[in-house]
């Protein structure tokens, strides 16, 4: 029988590769952009510097990444505490902290191997002919968000 933790470890290891495995087929010369629900969602390929919503983009290049490296990195470290803990506990904050160590894992990677992070994921909605996008994402975006509003509807029911 596997235990919660080694379905933990399977979980991150799941998710990372997703990331990575969408990134790396993003990145390939054959790849075209296309439309997946006209009005509402495209697949393209956008290079992130930044953070969330492109912030800390327009940093100085040379040390940009190291810093987005490195406080990327402490904050994995302490969710990866926090998760020490919770990982034996019932309930789903584990879960959700697996999703976060997945995410960071996967843009943490990204910063490494190319100094920003890949994304493209395009939701949008088109209104009087102009259309409104959602800054682009990736799957490790996805695990974060998803992790984050969890924790915050499990904290405020625990309240």
């Amino acid at each position: 029988m596997i235990s919660r933790t080694q379905a933990q470890i399977a979980l991150f290891a799941l998710l990372l590769t997703a990331d990575q495995l969408s990134k790396w087929w993003i990145q390939q010369q054959t790849f075209h952009p296309f439309v997946v629900i006209d009005g509402y969602f495209n697949i393209v390929r956008a290079y992130n510097t930044g953070v969330a919503f492109s912030f800390f983009a327009d940093l100085p290049e040379a040390w940009r990444a190291y810093l987005l490296i490195g406080i990327t990195t402490i904050i994995a470290f302490a969710v990866l505490f926090w998760w020490s803990q919770e990982r034996t506990r019932q309930g789903l904050s584990s879960w959700l902290l697996v999703l976060i160590l997945a995410g960071a894992a996967g843009n943490i990677w990204d910063r490494v191997q190319y100094g920003y992070v890949v994304d493209f994921i395009d939701w949008y909605v088109r209104m009087n002919g102009t259309a409104y996008h959602w800054p682009a994402f990736n799957v490790a975006d996805s695990c974060i968000s998803i992790a984050v509003v969890g924790l915050i509807l499990g904290s405020l029911k625990k309240n």
